[in-house]
């Protein structure tokens, strides 16, 4: 079905690379509801509608485009759904309609000609840039939120307490996690994080009261939100606009992410490359499911670099990752017993394997790299991908016309650097 010998690729690795992915991201599962819960829904209800919207979305990425990509509710893109209600005067029930005409949107986009075109035609160099600065990303999502990484409100990033608590058992996994990698160990990362919560038990931070009561526990009901949608608002403007803002930040979103998954396979991701379309198709598809089911807009999860640099190749890594959160949704109290700081040195490892695409670029060539070096710096210091992005892409064009290399610049790099262009003129006027 995924034709594993054709990929060179083994049941084993796949599994493994699921299961790899799957830790470097259940995290969601506590994550995105807090967050969406903002705007007015239930947290029980979004529980179990992340879990599914990760489940369905996710196995649509298997078997459509047989990648080894997770998708789930994008942490920027649930942030703006929350200021929609918030902030722009909507109801979460417009809101969700929103979101599946984006989705249905960018599924007319996904299977047009125009994906083509406008995926071959993207710089290599701004490519890379993505890559790496998804990949400074998750390492310093990683070192802050498991606390190894500390902001301080006078003097910015510092290092936390490393004697102990979280701090200390990340420096343990990233020695672990290190010594597996150098010894060649195949599953290095999923062994890491395994180790690392055994190590966190007499330590205090791996919490196992959460398995005190068992393992097994009934998902809550969430047809509360499923299938709420409004289409009395059809016919405001405004409504239309959070429309375009919203299928403008998927598009980008995903190209973004994708274009770093693909770099994380190394030699690989030339001869997958080829897939970015259906993956778009799939991606787009999770957008409009996951509205049914009262969720923001999904999208392809950096953390799924976590099992690509594992060795998954294929949509069997994609279906191990969908079928971890069904089981999640009955024994959620075994996954979330692993804590952050277990995860915290894969996804380090994994902004190390994602930075070596910056080998790829030719530093004899400022017009390539200096935007390859701003997108990876803003990407990795702001965590916002499609504006990290953005700027780089005008640093491109400028650059190119500057030294006069117009002849490099296709039609692609204008009309999307002139939608970046409007898009940073929208943003600094007061939209979002």
């Amino acid at each position: 079905m995924f034709k594993l010998d054709a990929h060179g690729a083994s049941s084993l690795v796949e599994i493994s690379a699921g299961l790899t992915t799957f830790f470097a991201m259940v995290y969601v599962l506590t994550v995105n509801p807090i967050i969406v819960s903002q705007a007015g829904l239930p947290v029980g209800a979004l529980f179990t509608a992340t879990a599914l919207g990760v489940i369905l979305a996710t196995l649509i990425m298997a078997f459509l485009a047989n990648l080894p990509f997770a998708v789930a509710p994008g942490m920027g893109l649930n942030a703006f759904f929350v200021v929609i209600v918030t902030q722009m005067g909507f109801s979460w029930p417009q809101a969700l309609t929103a979101v599946l005409i984006s989705g249905l949107a960018f599924v007319v986009l996904s299977i047009s000609p125009l994906r083509e075109k406008v995926l071959k035609e993207v710089p290599k160099s701004l490519q890379h840039g993505v890559c790496a600065g998804i990949g400074v990303m998750i390492a310093y999502i990683g070192l802050k939120n498991s606390g190894l990484v500390i902001l301080n409100a006078e003097t910015g990033p510092g290092l936390g307490d490393v004697t102990s608590g979280p701090a200390l058992l990340v420096l343990i996994g990233l020695a672990v996690t290190g010594l597996l990698l150098a010894l060649k160990f195949r599953f290095a990362i999923l062994i890491g994080i395994i180790i690392t919560t055994i190590v966190g038990i007499p330590m205090g931070v791996t919490d196992t009261s959460k398995i005190s009561g068992g393992f097994v526990s009934p998902p809550p009901a969430f047809g509360e939100i499923f299938l709420k949608f409004d289409f009395s608002i059809l016919a405001s403007l405004n409504f239309w606009s959070v429309v375009l803002t919203l299928l403008f930040m998927e598009v980008v979103d995903g190209l973004a992410g994708f274009l770093g998954l693909f770099g994380v396979m190394g030699a690989d991701g030339d001869r997958y490359r080829h897939k970015m379309g259906k993956a778009f198709i799939a991606d787009s598809m999770g957008v409009a499911v996951g509205s049914c089911l009262g969720l923001s807009p999904n999208t392809t999860y950096a953390e799924s670099g976590a099992g690509v640099a594992s060795g998954g190749r294929t949509g069997l890594t994609a279906l191990v990752v969908a079928v971890c959160f069904f089981l999640s949704l009955f024994i959620s109290p075994l996954f979330m017993m692993v804590p952050f700081s277990a995860v915290a040195p894969a996804l380090v490892m994994v902004g190390l394997l994602m930075n070596e695409s910056l080998t790829k670029i030719s530093f004899k060539d400022p017009s390539e790299v200096f935007p390859a070096f701003v997108v990876m710096i803003l990407i990795g210091l702001t965590w916002r991908v499609s504006d990290g992005l953005a700027v780089g892409w005008l640093i491109y064009v400028f650059m190119k016309v500057v030294s006069r290399k117009t002849k490099e610049l296709n039609a692609t790099v204008w009309v999307v650097g002139a939608i970046f262009a409007l898009k940073m003129i929208f943003s600094s006027l007061g939209g979002h």
